[in-house]
């Protein structure tokens, strides 16, 4: 059998009764930081731009010539048009999820013996947000956004579509595409919120 040890709870001094030492011990904090500037900002009327790395809604990259080598090759199996998502049906995004129930795909035959997708629905009800879908896609298709303003009183316009995301892929590829993969835009954007950071070496 387990036994459990319990700890005494420590006994005050009668100073500590008197002037409540705990209490003004946790004012300290609170006085310490109170002439301090705050590094909330007040939503939704100032809103911060997310870093590009930013796990947001989900969105389809199409075809644009900014394909990488796995797609040329798995292209000669599809039948994707310029400007069109560059979804191949690998399925593999649905693998990696911990709730694959969320995605719908589809993809048909065509008669030249090409597969084209029909259907890619994914219901963010049920999505983690955790990215996996992301790193499994092997032509870097889905991807995640910088957009998080997703509240509804609908439960079906949480369902996103195919068209949908290629939408969202071309607006924020246009905006950040170029944009250098960190998580913070720069240095000064950083430093805004959390100020400077000193090294401390032992």
């Amino acid at each position: 059998m387990v036994k459990v040890k319990y700890l005494e709870r420590p006994k005050l001094s009668n100073i500590e009764r008197v002037f409540f030492a705990d209490f003004l011990s946790g004012l300290k904090v609170t006085f310490k930081n109170l002439l301090r500037k705050t590094i909330t900002t007040k939503y939704p009327y100032e809103k911060l731009t997310p870093p590009k790395r930013f796990r947001g809604t989900h969105a389809h990259r199409v075809k644009d010539g900014k394909e990488p080598p796995s797609f040329v090759v798995l292209e000669k199996f599809m039948e994707i048009h310029e400007g069109e998502s560059r979804c191949v049906a690998c399925y593999m995004c649905q693998q990696a999820c911990p709730m694959p129930s969320l995605f719908k795909i589809e993809a048909q035959q065509l008669p030249n013996g090409k597969k084209r997708v029909t259907r890619f629905d994914m219901n963010l009800l049920n999505c983690l947000y955790c990215g996996l879908c992301v790193d499994a896609c092997p032509v870097d298709c889905i991807i995640m956004t910088d957009e998080f303003e997703n509240a509804s009183d609908n439960r079906a316009s949480c369902v996103i579509h195919m068209n949908d995301m290629c939408e969202r892929g071309i607006s924020f590829d246009k905006r950040r595409y170029n944009e250098p993969d960190r998580i913070w835009i720069d240095d000064k954007a950083r430093e805004k919120l959390w100020g400077q950071i000193r090294w401390t070496y032992t």
